[in-house]
């Protein structure tokens, strides 16, 4: 496919009939094309795009974005070298059709994929004089190179794959647990020849191993072989091979979502010891492999089994035209499907518990509203919030529909090593329990960015409190999206029309009530939300073969309880390894804990500075025992779909396992009050999110300005900001359901380096040292949000998104203190209470009274 067209060029067939009957087979030279018309129907006939330089057939083709290449193959039954692109002209309907570095060796029968701009071509070849292919080929082109194309060079130096050297293999790309992609080497054949040349039927080798080839590393490792498939096609003379291994030699292969490689018929080999004219039609059998359980599944029947022949995505729906249908017999029918997600039906006992959760949170907000009557009220809930509640909301808070969906698709996908990250909340809450907590309660403030003006400037504060609200903004958009993959699962509605459900809903409640409103709803969610997962954890481990030790097992045998990886060498830090994942989780959480209004704003709702300090501690306890629930769950997960395959929804999202688990293995009522759970999870966040940023919003821009007269106002005020943050978040999701993402955990990762890190640097410049001044921490922040920006989006200097934070936060404090020293310091007769030297004693009494 180029262009929006579907070429077809090439290929070979036996025009006057088998070549039993005395057809003999010929190989052709044209290009043809099929458009689609302005509704995206194809069109109603093929068009002549022109002629490759040969007559070449048996060769593989890979489409990307400047054209399709055709890549070796055969002239006239002779192996060639030669490499062809092919580009449609939409304006002239013509064919381009460019020559490209030749292959190191003549080869057909190849099989190739793309990663990236880098092609991959496997396949084997014959040396003079042996009875067998002996010699294995596999070579590499990187088409996204300056250079013009003559100057290319195949890469010929890359390890060979395992196994013994096969031809007609079916390769295809595809994401592995982490994200990355491999390339994926499945089946494939070696004929025995006899001394005349001739093909000798009764030692042909057809294999069932697999292997993926990591680009990185550059090395293979084995798969999971070939299922055991028993043989639809009655009627076949042999019984030899009823039910065994499935060779799959010359199929078509695809990657399809975030985890499967669909395979695509296939020659068994199973019956080519029979007359040519008694052999039957070539299966029609669909197989597809899982790359995280590493499990294999028949998912389907295709209208006609064809091999020898290529697939490309057309559109939404997926093409395979012609190829062979049994030896010796060609067809010019062109299939084609489009894949479809299965919708579980929700039942009423479900929308009874998720109604009844939706009416009590309204409830709720409604009474919490007759108690807001000033901006103190709405902004810090009267200060009368008991510890417990406020600890439990900023458990939720910090946990939100991206823990509750992301943490397990996380852990199910690859291993518990983000659980070290939520253990830096032990040492974050000595922080914040020693230092942050006093520090803001006698500050007094209503916006934790009030201590910026103070300490620095109010073009500081401004820097601060808008990385701030773009921050929540981007956080909102990501946790309303995740839940919605829940209930768009499980309900008629779309993925689009649940994010509107659910970011309504938030604003009614949220704008009616303020912060005390928002924190015992969080309260409750968080209680609804573990409450659904300790249930589904308990059916999926009393579907687990073993139960809970037996799950155990199989997830330690397979590395799925992996904890850290001790690498320390250079260039780890483009790894999730131990230190990565500590260092970088410890400056996100020095953020969110320190310098987040959404946090901060906790601190200042309970009654006294000991009520604050111990919600600190109640959130940090539920961070450690409570995220593990999420990574068991995760680890649950992938046992149980290891254990049945053929459950997994084939073309699925990574983020999509646990919706899928509630969707169709949850029974009546359990599934409700799961999907309530992920509600709960989203909502809590999105509630912070809103009612934090309307703090924000007017704290930072209209108060300094006396934008309102009367307290009143501003009540008013801050309740149209409530309810206009979050409209504008949900729009934001409503976006991000369209375009999509890559897994949202790490997603979120990403905006909290972006956002954070450099505000984090603003206060511990501010609260750590004497010389910081305005200009220096204006400088520092840009200088750290630069600096963010420039390693995201660097693609070459491959850096974890862990240390986002880290980088962004240290940029910013150095820069920082560099530029204040430079510029002459600040004037530390005007810096009483701004530092942590002046509170609780002095830092060393501090440190000695942490330890």
């Amino acid at each position: 496919m180029h262009n929006d067209a579907l070429i077809v060029a090439g290929g070979a067939n036996f025009p006057d009939g088998p070549p039993w009957t005395g057809g003999a087979k010929k190989w052709h030279d044209g290009i043809f094309v099929l458009t689609r018309t302005a509704e995206g129907e194809p069109a109603d006939e093929w068009m002549i795009g022109g002629r490759l330089p040969k007559r070449i057939a048996y060769g593989a083709s890979v489409s990307y974005p400047l054209g399709v290449l055709l890549i070796g193959g055969e002239e006239d039954g002779t192996p060639v070298r030669d490499v062809f692109r092919l580009a449609w002209d939409e304006k002239t309907k013509n064919v381009h059709v460019d020559t490209l570095p030749s292959l190191p060796k003549a080869a057909s029968y190849l099989s190739g994929a793309m990663i990236g701009s880098t092609v991959y071509v496997q396949g084997a070849g014959r040396s003079e004089g042996a009875d067998r292919l002996d010699e294995k080929f596999f070579w590499s082109l990187d088409i996204d190179q300056t250079e013009d194309a003559e100057e290319w060079k195949w890469t010929t130096n890359l390890p060979a794959y395992p196994g013994s050297p096969r031809h007609k293999s079916v390769v295809a790309a595809q994401s592995i647990g982490s994200g990355q992609v491999n390339l994926f080497l499945i089946s494939g054949s070696n004929p025995r020849y006899q001394a005349d040349g001739s093909p000798d039927l009764e030692r042909f080798e057809h294999f069932t191993d697999a292997y993926r080839f990591d680009p990185i590393r550059e090395t293979w490792s084995a798969v999971a072989e070939l299922p055991i498939v028993r043989d639809p096609r009655r009627g076949i003379r042999s019984t030899k091979y009823a039910q065994s291994r499935w060779p799959v030699v010359a199929g078509v292969g695809l990657g399809l979502g975030q985890s499967h490689v669909m395979v695509f018929s296939g020659s068994t080999g199973r019956y080519v010891v029979l007359p040519v004219d008694e052999r039957p039609e070539f299966p029609n059998t669909v197989l597809a492999y899982h790359t995280i359980t590493d499990t294999w599944a028949v998912v389907d029947d295709m209208p006609q089994g064809v091999v020898t022949t290529g697939i490309a995505q057309w559109g939404d729906r997926y093409v395979i035209p012609s190829g062979e249908v049994k030896p010796g017999v060609r067809t010019n029918q062109v299939q084609s499907f489009k894949v479809l997600t299965a919708t579980a039906t929700f039942g009423g006992l479900n929308y009874t518990v998720l109604g009844v959760y939706t009416l009590g949170i309204l409830i709720v907000g409604g009474f919490f509203a007759t108690r807001t009557k000033t901006t103190n009220d709405f902004f810090r809930g009267g200060q009368r919030v008991p510890f417990w509640v406020a600890g439990l909301s900023i458990f939720a808070t910090m946990l939100s529909s991206i823990t509750f969906v992301a943490l397990p698709a996380k852990a199910y996908a690859t291993d518990w090593k983000y659980y070290l990250a939520q253990l830096t909340i032990v040492p974050i809450a000595l922080i914040v329990v020693s230092l942050v907590i006093p520090f803001f309660r006698r500050l007094d403030a209503t916006s934790a960015y009030e201590y910026l003006e103070r300490r620095f400037s109010y073009s500081v504060r401004v820097f601060a409190s808008l990385q701030f609200v773009l921050f929540q903004l981007a956080r909102m958009a990501i946790v309303m999206y995740l839940p919605a993959l829940a209930l768009a699962a499980i309900t008629p509605f779309s993925i689009l029309q649940c994010v509107m459900l659910m970011g309504i809903l938030s604003v009614v409640y949220c704008t009616l009530g303020g912060v005390e409103a928002v924190v015992w709803t969080d309260a409750i969610q968080t209680l609804v939300l573990l409450g659904g997962l300790l249930l589904a954890f308990g059916v999926v481990v009393a579907n687990v073969e073993g139960g809970l030790l037996g799950g155990i097992d199989t997830a330690f045998q397979d590395g799925k309880l992996h904890l850290a990886d001790l690498d320390f060498s250079w260039g780890s830090w483009a790894t999730t390894t131990v230190w990565v994942v500590v260092v970088g989780q410890f400056f996100a959480s020095l953020y969110s804990y320190t310098a987040d209004q959404a946090v901060v704003q906790r601190y200042l709702t309970t009654r006294d500075e000991r009520g604050a300090r111990r919600a600190m501690w109640t959130t940090a306890w539920m961070g450690v025992f409570g995220s593990s629930l999420f990574f068991a769950m995760g680890s649950a997960l992938y046992v149980f779909y290891k254990t049945h395959p053929t459950l997994l929804d084939v073309g699925m999202r990574n983020d999509s396992i646990l919706p899928l688990f509630v969707a169709n293995q949850l029974p009546a009522g359990v599934a409700g009050l799961v999907v309530a759970g992920i509600f709960a999870a989203a909502q809590s966040t999105i509630s912070t999110s809103m009612n934090s940023t309307a703090t924000a919003i007017v704290a930072d821009f209209c108060m300094p300005f006396g934008t309102c007269r009367t307290d009143a106002g501003y009540l008013l005020l801050a309740r149209v900001m409530t309810a206009s943050i979050g409209l504008l978040g949900t729009l934001i999701a409503c976006w991000l359901t369209v375009v999509g993402g890559s897994m949202a955990i790490d997603s979120f990762i990403s905006v909290i380096g972006l956002f954070g890190g450099a505000v984090s640097g603003l206060f511990m410049l501010g609260m750590l040292t004497l010389r910081g001044n305005a200009t220096g921490g204006l400088v520092g922040a840009f200088a750290g949000f630069a600096t963010v920006s420039w390693v995201m989006f660097d693609e070459s200097l491959a850096i974890n998104r862990f240390l986002y934070a880290a980088i962004g936060a240290v940029t910013t404090f150095v820069v920082g203190y560099l530029v204040s020293a430079l510029t002459g310091g600040s004037n530390q007769t005007q810096l009483y209470g701004l530092t942590v030297y002046d509170h609780q004693g002095t830092l060393r009494q501090q440190v000695r009274a942490i330890a």
